[in-house]
């Protein structure tokens, strides 16, 4: 694995938030955590706590304001010791990734009911990151995500693909593919030999729009990008590694108001 690897990105799948979900803790490991984005190349990374339908929307919201409160002051603890310093407050001195937030928002037949769904899409975006069930899928399940799409105008990013497979039947698999929505892979896959093949197939078949790394902390679940990187400039990958690193910029820069 090689830190230094001079490619950029933008993640669209963390759960940086300190104390919102099974992710970061503390604002210290959220800190740490987007230090080791920043260390790989992220410059950009979207908050994607889980949202699940026991919560209201309000709710979720409040304790992501709370949790972003205290992460930012974290962030301005690491400014300020910068100051003392006498250093300028740039992102390389800092190690830290631009932020915006979002939710990983748990699918179910009613979730098009929500009138405030579009509230939980990243930033000022339309992109809403979908965590499909993990138990069989049938013609609503598809129905449901298309409804979303057509009545409230979102643009679904349907979380981890490759981890529906055994759950879900395969040809309901290939069908959400098919539809109008963006296709997001974990870069995990490619630190095992078995996922590795799975997914440079998925993507060879034109399958996957974007990569994330749906880091947690940095002892269990840190980010993985380079995994990513590297496996497909191994196979002389790179243009394709462009082309969906274009779409994860796209997404970030729309969920920045740009």
């Amino acid at each position: 694995m090689n830190p230094n690897n001079p490619l950029t990105f933008y993640d669209l799948h963390s759960h940086f938030l300190p104390g919102m979900d099974d992710g970061c803790k503390t604002p210290e490991e959220s800190l740490a955590l987007l230090t080791e984005h920043y260390r790989q190349g992220c410059r950009g990374v979207v908050s994607t706590s889980h949202y699940y339908a026991q919560e209201s929307i309000d709710h979720f919201l409040k304790r992501r304001e709370q949790a972003a409160a205290r992460l930012l002051k974290a962030m301005n603890g690491r400014m300020q010791a910068l100051r003392r310093k006498g250093q300028k407050v740039t992102a390389d001195a800092l190690q830290l990734p631009a932020l915006t937030f979002g939710a990983e928002v748990a699918y179910r037949d009613t979730l098009v009911n929500d009138s405030d769904l579009e509230k939980l899409c990243f930033g000022k975006s339309r992109y809403l990151l979908l965590e499909m069930p993990f138990e069989p899928w049938s013609e609503r399940t598809l129905r449901g995500v298309e409804e979303i799409e057509n009545l409230w105008g979102i643009k679904v990013i349907v979380a981890h693909i490759e981890r529906y497979r055994g759950y879900a039947d395969d040809d309901y698999i290939e069908a959400l593919m098919d539809m109008d929505v963006t296709v997001q892979l974990n870069a995990g896959n490619f630190g095992r030999r078995k996922t590795a093949r799975n997914a440079i197939k998925l993507i060879k078949n034109g399958r996957i729009d974007v990569f994330a790394t749906d880091s947690h902390n940095v002892e269990n679940r840190p980010p993985n990008m380079i995994w990513a990187i590297e496996a497909l400039q191994k196979k002389g990958m790179d243009d394709t590694l462009d082309a969906i690193f274009a779409n994860n910029a796209r997404i970030f820069a729309a969920a920045k108001g740009r």
